[in-house]
């Protein structure tokens, strides 16, 4: 699928940073799972782009599972049995509240919106996704009691195969379908089994929805958005660091310095390292793009090649080179205002190389890549093993 080596698709950091508490408060039943069940794993896509409306859905305000207490004791229980056959849960999306759902109806209204197609429905006319079920005026979720989820490895952490991913539309999807491997069906019933013996019911369409038999509130549906009040205060971060990139962007494209394109680097107390910007035509260096700057910079600040717990923001969406110098230097959580296609409607070319580097990198009208000398270069490689130089 596309971007699978997104450096953040998950944010599970629940005390980012220190100072006053926002006013945000969970109504009172319902609890943040990650406070009933340590060794959840959060991948909430609704508050990200990469879903099957292709932006953060609105009530989604921070990346929190939230259950009626109910529930997320009863996934408690589900963990537990899980857990002894060595998963862990992964949580795609818990409560969700009433505005999310207008959301999905009104994106289901405008015909015209289908950049998700190829990931989420290719087989699917969107015109029928209400009269197949897959979107509704009201969801269960709304309740406080429906999870979705998946199984990922204990050892590795990697999602465990269930033959289709989270929010696929069609029948592969389906429980009980004859469109995938009898491994994958086992993996699902892995699933099924321990979520039914906690007091779940699955979804006969999509296997990663469980809905609690005896949930609490079967008739009432809620509004309060997903949100927690350590994120109230992240956001405040990250305010400011999207109004210096946006400003040191404007400043340095308008003297003809580079593109519009800003980065800052912070800590995890919140503390702004480092702001730069796109510096590619004063410099003449086509690598000298506003992330990679500001790496360099923090690098040189700190004394260290490596960033480690550290946080990039950026105003686009990293382009190849600079997700790699992200990883190279060990920052683990990006964050990012417009995306590759935004970039690439102003003539930008970063959604065309991610397009290349998912075909295999074999288009040679792009980029011809070959092997030459190996031998001495691998030999260059063993003398530095020897000499126990440092890896980096």
């Amino acid at each position: 699928m596309k971007r699978k080596w997104h450096v953040v698709l998950v944010i599970v950091l629940l005390a980012l940073i220190t100072g006053s508490v926002g006013a945000f408060e969970l109504p009172e039943g319902f609890v943040y799972v990650t406070d009933v069940i340590p060794t959840v794993r959060l991948d909430i896509r609704y508050y990200t782009g990469y879903n099957f409306v292709g932006t953060r859905i609105t009530g989604y305000e921070a990346p929190v599972a939230i259950l009626t207490r109910e529930a997320a004791e009863a996934l408690k229980t589900a963990a537990e049995i899980l857990d002894e056959q060595g998963y862990y849960i992964k949580i795609f999306d818990a409560y969700r509240p009433l505005r999310a759902v207008e959301h999905f109806v009104l994106w289901g209204q405008d015909l015209e919106d289908q950049k998700m197609k190829d990931q989420f429905y290719p087989e699917v006319d969107k015109s029928q996704l209400f009269d197949l079920g897959y979107i509704a005026l009201r969801s269960g979720h709304s309740r406080g009691s429906v999870v979705d989820l998946t199984l990922v490895y204990k050892d590795t952490l990697e999602e465990v195969d269930m033959g289709s991913p989270f929010d696929f539309f069609g029948p592969i999807s389906h429980h009980g379908t004859d469109l995938i491997t009898p491994e994958q069906e086992a993996n699902r019933n892995i699933l099924r089994d321990a979520m039914v013996a906690a007091g779940f019911e699955p979804y006969p369409e999509e296997w990663w929805h469980y809905r609690l038999k005896d949930e609490p509130y079967p008739n009432q549906y809620f509004d309060f958005p997903v949100d927690s009040p350590e994120y109230q205060s992240w956001r405040g971060v990250l305010d400011e660091a999207l109004a210096q990139s946006v400003a040191r962007a404007r400043q340095t494209m308008n003297e003809n310095i580079g593109g519009p394109f800003g980065a800052a680097i912070f800590d995890q107390e919140g503390n702004i390292i480092v702001v730069a910007s796109n510096s590619v035509l004063r410099d003449h260096d086509p690598t000298a793009h506003a992330e990679v700057n500001a790496i360099r910079e923090a690098g040189r600040l700190l004394g260290t090649h490596d960033l480690s717990g550290y946080i990039l923001y950026a105003t686009g969406y990293p382009c190849p080179m600079c997700l790699a110098a992200t990883i190279w230097a060990n920052i683990t959580h990006v964050i990012y205002g417009a995306r590759p296609e935004d970039a690439e409607a102003i003539g930008f070319r970063d959604d065309f190389i991610y397009r290349f580097i998912e075909g295999g990198r074999v288009d040679s009208s792009i980029l011809l890549i070959e092997e030459y000398g190996r031998e001495e270069c691998v030999q260059l490689f063993q003398e530095y093993a020897e000499k126990q130089k440092q890896i980096y």
